[in-house]
């Protein structure tokens, strides 16, 4: 089925498109749009069949993670335990912004969303697009940037369109993104952080 697309204004969103996104979600569904990194993909994360059609156009195996974006510390701390004061002094520094940071999940996150190691990959957007479908629709979201493997991620609604037609529902049209750089993801172990991939933030490995 072909994807609905609905123009939108990123800094002052249409409430009715923002409404739209909000019910593909909570149904079940799967959307695109515009972040303060690249296009993505969200799934809300509360949903088994939503994750598993996820991994599907993803081509992510089901011990694959899904960076997991949430609308602030509370949302972090319901889905988070052991935040260590690593942890909390690059929130401090980094969020809302392209920082991915990876916890322990704790119990009220899905088995088949944690990864393999029973972590959880978070962050907390700068973008008021974002931040208003967050709470639209009312949950954290699983949000893989819109590319196809080995590709880069998509920085319009077209280039979504172009690898993605008919496997999502709805394609919130933002205009073209600044960057195709995705978020930085770090681990924060015994040793201190450790980076998993590199992307917006710039960090050494001992920040």
């Amino acid at each position: 089925m072909k994807a609905k697309r609905l123009a939108i204004t990123r800094d002052l969103p249409e409430w009715k498109a923002i409404e739209a996104a909000a019910r593909v979600i909570q149904k079940g569904g799967i959307i695109a749009f515009p972040t303060d990194t690249t296009y993505g993909l969200a799934a809300g994360i509360y949903c088994e069949r939503a994750i598993r059609r996820l991994r599907r156009i993803k081509g992510r195996g089901a011990d694959q993670s899904f960076v997991v974006i949430a609308a602030d510390t509370d949302w972090v701390a319901e889905l988070a335990t052991h935040v260590t004061p690593t942890h909390r002094r690059l929130m401090n520094a980094y969020w809302p912004g392209p920082l991915t940071l990876v916890f322990e999940a704790s119990s009220a996150v899905p088995g088949y969303l944690a990864g393999r190691d029973a972590s959880i990959a978070i962050r907390i957007p700068d973008d008021a697009l974002t931040q208003t479908i967050l709470r639209a629709c009312g949950m954290p979201l699983a949000a893989p940037s819109a590319n196809l493997r080995s590709r880069k991620p998509a920085v319009s609604a077209s280039e979504v369109l172009a690898s993605f037609e008919g496997a999502i529902d709805l394609v919130l049209d933002g205009g073209t993104v600044e960057s195709c750089e995705p978020s930085t993801i770090v681990a924060v172990g015994p040793r201190g952080p450790r980076i998993l991939r590199k992307g917006r933030i710039v960090l050494t490995e001992a920040a």
